[in-house]
């Protein structure tokens, strides 16, 4: 029965701390820090309208779509790529 139990447990991170981590993750792109606070400011607002839209997704279809911790990170992550060229 606990081998094919899954359990939700993915809250919604509070915008301070979806800030905070764009913060802490982008602090070590080279770049002014008007850029850099834009950036953090967009990757908090693409988590939080991916949110929006997954609850949309559920509603509407009736099919899932965590928006977890790690995809914010993976998010962060796609912007210091380009940036680090």
């Amino acid at each position: 029965l606990v081998n094919c139990t899954t359990i939700d447990w993915f809250t919604a991170w509070p915008q301070e701390a979806l800030l905070s981590v764009a913060r802490r993750f982008l602090d070590d792109v080279d770049a002014e820090p008007k850029v850099k606070a834009g950036l953090v400011d967009m990757a908090m607002h693409f988590h939080t309208s991916v949110q929006e839209l997954s609850a949309r997704y559920l509603s509407q279809l009736q099919r899932h779509f965590y928006v977890t911790p790690t995809l914010y990170l993976e998010l962060i992550n796609s912007y210091k790529a380009p940036l680090g060229e």
